[in-house]
């Protein structure tokens, strides 16, 4: 019995023991396929589709998040990936439907997606590193995918992020830790220049002070613009303790501030200002700001330039971020004496005191025995009133009125007017109007109409070509256009007693007063015009045709034998529907001048041995006709076409690229500005934004064109005229080249013997480079990164081919060593940027013609030509070589490099270097 107890109690264990064996089996297997399963989820990652390959894919690599000022962006189901070390993201989820807001348009047959911010446009093409920023092409870091997340069932399209970041301005990081792409966005303020586009501003906001004291800008602080402190002008120099008189011109869009005893006249968008009559050139211009924040605009001008004009000490406060105006100790009028000044006179600040003087001393002209004038009546012309706003303060109706017709009005005509009358149902109740050109837009109230076209031009008149209307359902408004003929107009509304008819008047300039007289010298013809006057004059067999386009002839027909002259001896008038005609008749081998002063412009005659009261300004026909250097055929296709001044030999044009502040200009010798007065300069294109003509201190006639954007020119001449060609620079220029003379500014380089290698770089490529390769654009079109001692990043100098256009770049070095006995020239390049362009060069190639053709011309050592990521050429687009023409630090390098002749060679052989690779690869173009 016990032996029975105890095989049952043995029995009982063993059974215990089997039990836990197989518990830890079952669990140990439990866990293995845990861990198994684990393992394999891990493994299978992300389950894709590729459109651009059609095929299956497990991607297990990082899955990559987004975020914007530290806040995540893309999606967690779609998260982004990385192909070949570069991450990709949704385009959408992180561009699009983010703060960062860009506008997107994907064209599913072109598999493109456009993505555009702030003026910068990317246009990219699913499974190519083919894209273009702002339609200029450029190459991705990898091309952008198509991919479907299968597990999600979501498709999406993945750029590389920091291409698209980076180009839209952002700032980027990528955190590898947490596999997060840190996208920075600015804070900004939208605004736009001069009624152009939209765009994001993340520059400097600044603040002023005068004489150490912040003043309140408003709505609008200081920006920052082509390296220019832009300042609010009626604000800060008006309304300020600068108490400047302050007056904007909306027809010329002219600013004029005055000060004591300067005068400063601006025009926006013009890089030729005026202090007390003389032309100074601005870095530049000023410019219309629309803040679209608070929906207003403010006339903003440079600050260290407009302060210095006024008389005060200007400079940038960098740390701060402020422009500080500073009264000047010399200066002997106080802002306290100018406030007591003006209370004493108060009409002075209302303009009407004297205007003061100009600042030349003005010709005296002797008008000895008038001869002959005619005056017009007062009460045959008109001026505009300047009324084209009218608000009558009511209650808005219940119902609309209706326009029942727009007709010419013959009720009160005056010499120079034109007015049209828009009948209503009833009263009229605010009417808005603006002038765009020679069109100008009323916007009518609570008025309906018809969609209509009134077409006038040949039936009732010669001002208004045609009048449409239209009506918006939207706001409950009509639109009345007035399409006007005339250039030069001005106009006004008003109602009628009633209210229920509302007239609008054109009105013209007109010719008020001819006085012929003579003295002891010359005979002369006055013509005086209610505004100035536009002129322009032909001769023809003896006859002197004057035009004046679109100015009516308020002294009536005029035809006379003219007696006790010396010169002249017809005169009479003629009305053409577009212009009013003078014409005189001269006595062989007269001569003939113009001047002009305000709305005179008076011509003063002599024979070839005489003299004249008044020094002539610009003879207007040549003696004897030119042979014409070039002939032009189609006139049409040139953007600028330039009258050619009499007597002017075309092969004096001078003419300057300025690329950094996107202007050129013409320069002829001598004073031609009376004759391109009279005779102005057509433009065709709408990228020229102003063209200014002045006499500049080297007694030339600079005739300065300034463009929206970038431009190359090319000119060509003959008998009547300078033609000129503008356009990008790869279609107007065969070669084009950047060179970079290194460092600058705080950026000395290498220094040894008391010199820097940043002078000797820009004295060499630039100072005396300068004759080589600006020489001949047709030929060679050379672009500087500096041309003065300031400092450039290197990522922006490498930026400029790309933003100009370049084929090839070129950056000059002077080497250094800790030992001095290291000497020689040598010539680095980047494998990162050796690809073999379309004419068959790449940097290498290039490298290695330069290191060749410098040393055996100058006897220099050839250290030959070798690798390395310098940024300029490492981040390059085009061709690049960055040459280290010799050491500084070693003596006898350096007396070479420092030895004016080397110089010159060394630049020369450069230039030469880069015509021979232009002609043994050749671009095409």
């Amino acid at each position: 019995m016990q032996k029975i107890k105890s095989i049952m109690k043995d029995n009982r264990i063993r059974n215990r023991l089997l039990m836990f064996k197989l518990g830890c089996i079952i669990i140990m297997a439990f866990l293995f396929v845990g861990l198994q399963t684990a393992e394999i989820s891990a493994a299978s990652g992300l389950k894709l589709y590729n459109y651009t390959t059609k095929s299956y894919l497990t991607y297990t690599g990082k899955q990559v998040k987004a975020t914007l000022n530290g806040k995540i962006i893309s999606k967690e189901k779609t998260p982004g990936i990385i192909i070949d070390g570069i991450a990709l993201v949704s385009y959408k989820d992180v561009f699009v439907r983010s703060d960062i807001d860009a506008d997107f348009v994907y064209n599913k047959p072109k598999s493109t997606v456009t993505l555009s911010r702030s003026g910068t446009t990317i246009v990219m093409t699913i499974g190519s590193k083919k894209a273009t920023v702002n339609g200029k092409a450029v190459t991705l870091p990898v091309a952008p995918v198509k991919i479907k997340y299968r597990d999600a069932g979501i498709t999406n399209i993945l750029v590389p992020s920091r291409f698209v970041s980076e180009t839209f301005g952002l700032g980027y990081t990528w955190y590898s830790a947490k596999s997060t792409v840190a996208i920075e966005k600015k804070s900004s303020v939208t605004l736009s220049y001069n009624s152009g586009k939209k765009f994001e501003y993340t520059g400097t906001l600044a603040n002023v002070t005068i004489d150490g004291k912040k003043i309140s800008l408003g709505n609008m602080p200081s920006i920052i613009t082509n390296n220019t402190a832009m300042l609010r002008a009626k604000r800060v120099f008006s309304d300020s303790v600068i108490d400047a008189d302050y007056k904007y011109n909306k027809a010329d869009k002219s600013v004029t501030l005055s000060k004591n005893d300067n005068i400063l006249v601006m025009k926006i968008g013009s890089p030729v200002a005026h202090l007390n009559g003389k032309p100074i050139v601005m870095d530049t211009a000023p410019i219309i700001v629309t803040n679209h924040e608070v929906g207003t605009s403010y006339v903003m001008v440079p600050g260290s330039f407009t302060a210095s004009c006024l008389g005060y000490d200007y400079t940038w406060d960098n740390p701060n971020r402020t422009s500080k105006i500073i009264s000047r100790k010399d200066s002997d009028i106080s802002n306290e004496d100018k406030v007591e000044h003006d209370q004493e006179n108060p009409t002075e600040k209302s303009g009407e005191s004297p205007s003061p003087e100009l600042g030349d001393t003005g010709v005296v002209f002797d008008p000895g025995t008038i001869l002959h004038e005619w005056t017009t009546f007062d009460t045959l012309i008109a001026k505009s009133s300047g009324v084209t706003e009218l608000n009558m303060d009511m209650l808005p109706s219940e119902e609309n009125g209706f326009i029942y017709s727009v007709a010419r009005d013959y009720s009160n005509v005056k010499l120079n007017t034109e007015t049209y009358m828009i009948i209503g149902s009833k009263p009229f109740e605010k009417v808005t109007s603006k002038k765009n050109g020679q069109l100008v837009n009323l916007l009518v109230s609570n008025m309906a109409g018809t969609n209509y076209i009134y077409e006038i031009q040949g039936i009732h008149g010669n001002y208004v070509k045609n009048i449409e209307t239209e009506f918006d359902y939207n706001t409950q408004s009509s639109r009345v256009d007035f399409a006007v003929i005339p250039e030069n107009y001005s106009y006004d509304i008003k109602l009628s007693e009633d209210k229920t008819i509302l007239y609008v008047t054109f009105y013209l300039n007109s010719l008020n007063q001819v006085t012929i007289g003579t003295n002891d010298k010359n005979d002369y013809i006055t013509l005086t015009g209610m505004k100035p006057l536009k002129v322009n004059m032909s001769e023809q067999n003896g006859m002197l045709y004057i035009d004046l386009p679109y100015t009516v002839n308020s002294i009536g027909d005029q035809t006379l034998m003219v007696a006790g002259s010396k010169y002249l001896n017809l005169f009479y008038t003629v009305k053409l529907p577009d212009k009013t005609q003078l014409i005189l008749g001269m006595q062989d081998g007269t001569q003939y001048y113009v001047s002009e002063t305000e709305n005179k412009y008076t011509i003063t005659f002599q024979n070839s041995n005489g003299n004249v009261a008044n020094p002539p300004v610009q003879p207007v026909v040549p003696e004897a006709p030119e042979v014409p250097v070039s002939e032009v055929i189609d006139i049409a296709k040139y953007e600028l076409i330039i009258p050619k001044p009499a007597g002017f030999n075309g092969e004096q044009i001078l003419h300057k690229d300025d690329y950094f502040n996107h202007r050129f200009s013409i320069k002829l010798p001598g004073d031609h500005t009376a004759y391109l007065a009279a005779n102005p300069i057509i433009n065709n294109s709408s990228v020229i934004m102003d063209v200014s003509v002045f006499l500049n201190a080297n007694y030339e006639t600079e005739i300065m064109i300034s463009t929206s954007r970038l431009q190359g020119y090319e000119f060509v001449w003959d008998n009547n005229s300078i033609y000129i060609n503008i356009g990008e620079p790869r279609d107007i220029y065969k070669n084009i080249v950047i060179l970079d003379p290194g460092h600058g500014g705080p950026a000395n380089g290498a220094q040894y013997f008391g010199a820097k290698e940043k002078d000797l770089n820009l004295k060499m490529l630039y100072t005396l480079g300068e004759k080589y390769f600006n020489s001949n654009p047709s030929k060679l079109k050379v672009y500087y990164t500096r041309e003065t001692d300031v400092d450039m990043s290197l990522s922006d100098r490498a930026a400029y081919a790309s933003k100009m256009g370049a084929d090839l770049f070129v950056s000059l070095h002077m080497n250094a060593s800790l030992s001095t006995a290291a000497y020689g020239t040598e010539v680095y390049y980047s494998t990162n940027n050796n690809t073999t362009n379309k004419a068959g060069l790449n940097s290498k190639t290039m490298a290695t013609l330069f290191v060749n053709n410098l040393t055996s011309a100058l006897g220099t050592n050839n250290r030959g030509v070798k690798s390395e990521r310098y940024t300029v050429v490492h981040k390059n687009t085009v061709p690049a070589v960055l040459i280290e023409l010799g050491f500084m630090s070693n003596k006898n390098d350096f007396a070479l490099i420092s030895d004016p002749v080397f110089q010159e060679n060394s630049v020369r052989i450069i230039y030469e270097t880069l015509q021979q690779i232009f002609e043994l690869y050749p671009t095409g173009r």
